[in-house]
């Protein structure tokens, strides 16, 4: 439902608030190590959802590692098998 109480159709998902913003278009990041805001990746700062979009296809900090780099175990580093 709307916010003036009107039922939305089911596939209207880009009329929705983003949820993982709350609408604001910004998210907090720690990446760096000091906690800052950056753009939001699911919703690309508008607030709204945009349906099938992949957050991290496209990071919203330059210099973030791709998600190859992102998922590398730090303690396997240097081990050998």
């Amino acid at each position: 439902m709307s916010a003036n109480g009107e039922a939305q159709p089911p596939g209207d998902t880009a009329s929705l608030p983003c949820l993982a913003c709350r609408g604001a278009g910004q998210v907090n990041s720690g990446l760096g190590g000091t906690p800052h805001q950056v753009r939001c990746p699911w919703c690309q700062g508008t607030g709204h959802r945009i349906p099938g979009i992949d957050a991290q296809e496209h990071p919203s900090e330059a210099g973030a590692p791709p998600p190859s780099e992102a998922g590398a175990d730090p303690l396997s580093e240097g081990t050998s098998s």
